[in-house]
């Protein structure tokens, strides 16, 4: 095939992929539309009287997801405010029981914020900044960091190059410590995580940190109100009932025989996390998370980032569906045919996030004021609480005023889920995206 037969292939791929997108999304949100306009009678027979209740679909949806959306933050402020002391034998290991792993790509100039505070740990830690061969700058700045602490140092990823999965896997080869943690350049840890992460260490296999974007515009906002909502507070009852926690590549602590039981993180895959986290589930491990010593991350800085960042996420929660679909027959034991649910409804979970929106569109047009307030203030007052929580305890560095917008962020996220998705379905593979890094 030449170039131009190539070309135009590509195109046309594109263009096709630009339809179904487009298709799909106004199926999705016509049907809904229609859906909640449907008419719902409610027999309530009690002992002394009996109701009749006649409301929207939409009604009932918008109802639904309010008190589903409250029960769940109400459990997410509890676990968020709890914390446990920490062992007197985690502070008093030595640096040789405890690697940091640092992959790093192009991150140079922020690559100072994780290798600083993982240093000022109240543990012991070895921090070991992977590099590839083709990022001199990082290299450089490894180096330099390396010669300044005894505790630091620079590997080039020569084994599995071009993937942060890739840079994990060789870091953990190259090392021996019986507790491995993984942190992303840009990430400000907090001093105790690591102390309270080996703590908790004693109770499970995998230990999850709680990840906070830093809010320093309307785009970082925006992404700080949607790790609340979509990565914390939609999960709560979910981890209860099934005991699935996502165990990512960043804020991670875990036995290294945890690791390796599971083969680590695949360089295949588009989100090496979401992946990771189904492997740990289906063999049976323990994933704790860690709310309250929080660490921040640098957020998406501009719209082409943040759609670019989330379509690869959704793309990679894609892949992971497809894969255990792949995997699943026979299904070896329950939380094999657990992870094929859990991740079918997360996938489409995400995809019909419009089918909110259209819900909400009819109750605000022809619902009853009260219950057309219900999903937005929930939303609103849940998102600006934990602000106000975070800023107490020095996660953010302002109140804000972005989170009036949350409600936005459903219809925003629900069509990065439907463009990825049929992107996805179309072509079978999805796109890197590199989100750029300044510091801030």
């Amino acid at each position: 095939m030449n170039i131009d037969q190539r070309f135009i292939r590509v195109y046309l791929r594109r263009w096709f992929g630009r339809l179904c997108f487009l298709s799909l999304s106004s199926v999705i949100f016509t049907f809904e539309l229609v859906r909640g306009l449907s008419i719902i009678t409610i027999h309530l027979d009690l002992i002394v009287i009996s109701f009749i209740v006649v409301t929207l679909q939409a009604g009932i949806a918008a109802v639904s997801f309010t008190g589903m959306v409250s029960l769940s933050a109400v459990v997410f402020f509890v676990q968020l405010l709890i914390h446990r002391n920490d062992s007197t034998e985690a502070s008093e290991m030595d640096e040789r029981s405890m690697t940091a792993i640092v992959p790093v790509y192009k991150d140079a100039d922020v690559l100072d914020l994780s290798v600083t505070s993982l240093l000022e740990s109240t543990v012991p830690v070895t921090v070991c900044v992977v590099c590839e061969s083709d990022d001199q700058p990082s290299i450089d700045r490894a180096t330099t960091l390396a010669s300044d602490h005894e505790a630091v140092k620079c590997l080039i990823n020569t084994r599995y190059p071009g993937s942060k999965a890739g840079a994990i896997n060789y870091a953990v080869e190259q090392t021996s410590s019986p507790y491995i943690s993984v942190f992303d350049a840009d990430e400000s840890v907090h001093p105790r995580f690591l102390e309270s992460a080996l703590t908790e260490l004693s109770e499970c296999d995998v230990v999850q940190g709680r990840t906070v974007p830093r809010a320093s515009g309307l785009i970082e906002a925006i992404a700080y109100y949607e790790s609340i909502l979509l990565s914390y507070i939609t999960s709560r009852l979910l981890s209860i009932f099934v005991g699935f926690r996502l165990a990512a590549s960043r804020a991670v602590v875990m036995h290294r025989d945890t690791f390796e039981t599971v083969g680590g993180y695949d360089p295949t895959m588009l989100t090496e996390d979401y992946d990771f986290a189904y492997r740990c589930y289906k063999h049976g491990f323990d994933v704790h998370e860690q709310l309250y010593y929080a660490s921040t991350i640098e957020a998406a800085h501009t719209v082409d980032d943040w759609w670019g960042q989330r379509k690869r996420w959704m793309s990679g929660y894609a892949q992971v569906c497809h894969m255990l679909l792949r995997e699943w027959f026979p299904p070896r034991d329950l939380r094999s045919v657990l992870s094929i649910g859990i991740c079918i409804g997360s996938v489409f979970g995400n995809l019909l996030l419009l089918s909110l929106t259209a819900k909400f569109v009819v109750v605000v047009l022809f619902g009853d004021t009260m219950i057309s307030l219900g999903p937005f203030l929930a939303v609103i007052t849940i998102t600006a609480l934990v602000r106000c929580v975070d800023y107490l305890q020095g996660r953010v560095d302002r109140l804000g005023w972005e989170w009036i917008l949350t409600p936005i962020i459903f219809p925003l996220y629900g069509l990065v889920a439907t463009k990825a998705i049929t992107e996805y379905a179309i072509s079978g593979v999805g796109d890197w995206y590199h989100v750029e890094k300044t510091g801030h």
